[in-house]
């Protein structure tokens, strides 16, 4: 391994610069990534992604023309930046953590300690290529270490609406004490960082739950960044206003791009194993030349997975009552939509994701029989299904969590919405739904998604006179190009760095 303080090597190569790319294993957060890396590629640069080693996400990059990279030495197969630092904190024992503190704990030591365990090797790694730019996704400061070490520019990745689209959470962890407490935790971590690397990450400021750079691109258009609370009201909004730069730069979905549609283990299995993950090409075409209106719904990989089994509520802005967990939520709207499909009858029908958990349908019965016994003869059950391409191509409307990515891609492939929102940023996603006409939304969905609600939503933006698919072709319309427009930048940063270590004499 080369030491930490070798000179930088040449930044700019004969074809071009070399990107690095540093991530988490989330599809809502690498999905984004892939059409960027194709235009990179298009341009002549050639880009490494760091990513942990999950095989569908690691494939995907691969496809799109990037180089995977492990964030260690030797790759191990095992290893989960998500348990970085957790069992060897720096900042107390775990057992004097109060259980209703975990969570926020554990988010707090993952980054950082992930730059202690990775650093050396990111740094070496990214000297030895030349890379000349650095992109790195908000939950990975790694990538912001790695750039300042090296000295070359870099810029954050934000996959979702801005930080203004957690104002409700932020401002309650500010009022709570949350937010400094979490500022305290950082600073062992954040002294060990600049004693081995010499790098200053500002970890005592409030808004480092995500490391932003001083130049943050927003994979959206101006008017999806929700806005910020007024000046002088909350000081974690004034912060990012004084310390911080966002470009929206535009939509990344691609048609043409890898989309990964699930990051799990293959050995965790559904109890029903005949659901499966491919799109149903010839049931969806004879569907449509029926002329059936298509109802695709998907609730999240997130809900679907991670969040199975946690309190939903804490984190939704009062959109869910505490205590709704992941299985809760999905298995409500699905229940409801079930029935609402046997209502609407064969002029409807409907694709409906369910993931991979073991107990995603159990309250429809116990069996594989007693499953499809309760199931409407409209509805087809899938795990996952190709989201982009089921969009693009056969959906007539997408019932959604509208996570943004997912919000983004309706909008792109010019699918309108009924939004049933969960949590974090969702709740704002979903006003943004209602307001510009893209769709109907229904908040505190535990109460006000019935079967009539449900049925005469689907009924009014599937009617071909409603004005709904008219708006969103207009949003599609500002939402266009921002994979090309993202590689521009960044192309153009890589140079402007070059032209001034030049015009320093190349020190």
């Amino acid at each position: 391994m080369a030491p930490v303080n070798q000179p930088t090597s040449q930044l700019i190569t004969e074809e071009g610069p070399v990107v690095a790319i540093f991530n988490v294993a989330m599809i809502g957060h690498v999905n984004p990534t892939f059409a960027l890396v194709q235009e990179l590629r298009k341009r002549g640069c050639k880009v490494h992604y760091f990513l942990p080693p999950v095989s569908s996400i690691r494939a995907a990059a691969v496809e799109s023309g990037a180089v995977p990279e492990g964030y260690l030495p030797d790759d191990p197969a095992d290893f989960v930046m998500e348990k970085c630092g957790i069992d060897e904190p720096m900042y107390h024992p775990v057992q004097e953590i109060l259980e209703a503190d975990r969570a926020l704990w554990e988010k707090t030591v993952w980054p950082l300690a992930t730059v202690l365990r990775c650093g050396e090797h990111a740094v070496a790694r990214c000297r030895q290529l030349g890379v000349s730019v650095i992109l790195y996704d908000p939950f990975v400061p790694l990538g912001l270490v790695t750039a300042g070490k090296l000295g070359i520019p870099c810029a954050s990745l934000v996959t979702y609406p801005g930080m203004g689209s957690l104002s409700d959470l932020m401002c309650t962890m500010e009022a709570e004490g949350r937010l400094a407490y979490a500022a305290s935790i950082r600073e062992p971590y954040a002294k060990a960082i600049q004693d081995r690397f010499d790098v200053d990450l500002a970890c005592h400021f409030l808004t480092r739950r995500q490391y932003y750079a001083k130049t943050n691109f927003v994979t959206t258009c101006e008017d999806l960044v929700a806005q910020l609370p007024p000046p002088g009201q909350h000081q974690w909004a004034d912060e990012l206003r004084t310390k911080f730069s966002f470009t929206a730069v535009g939509c990344l979905v691609s048609n043409s791009a890898p989309h990964v549609i699930t990051a799990r283990s293959d050995s965790f299995i559904p109890r029903v194993k005949s659901f499966g993950h491919s799109l149903p090409v010839p049931e969806l075409s004879e569907q449509l030349a029926k002329g059936r209106k298509i109802i695709y719904a998907a609730l999240g990989t997130m809900a679907l997975s991670d969040r199975w089994s946690i309190d939903l509520g804490r984190v939704s802005s009062y959109n869910l009552p505490i205590g709704t967990t992941g299985k809760a939520f999905c298995q409500h709207v699905w229940q409801v939509l079930l029935d609402t499909l046997r209502d609407l009858g064969d002029e409807y029908f409907c694709v409906l994701s369910v993931g991979k958990q073991p107990d995603a349908l159990d309250f429809l019965g116990s069996s594989e029989a007693e499953i499809f016994d309760q199931l409407p003869s409209n509805v087809l059950i899938r795990g996952f299904v190709p989201q982009v391409e089921m969009l693009n191509n056969y959906a007539s409307v997408f019932i959604s969590h509208v996570g943004f990515n997912s919000l983004q891609e309706s909008l792109m492939a010019g699918v309108p919405l009924v939004a049933i929102p969960q949590a974090v940023d969702q709740p704002a996603n979903a006003r943004k739904v209602q307001e510009r006409g893209w769709g109907q939304a229904f908040f505190k969905p535990m109460d006000t998604v019935t079967s009539d609600a449900l049925a005469k939503a689907l009924r009014e933006i599937c009617n071909e006179g409603s004005t709904y698919r008219q708006a969103v072709q207009c949003a599609r319309a500002e939402l266009a190009g921002g994979a090309p427009r993202l590689a521009e930048r960044l192309v153009a940063m890589a140079q402007e760095a070059q032209e001034g270590r030049a015009a320093l004499g190349g020190c």
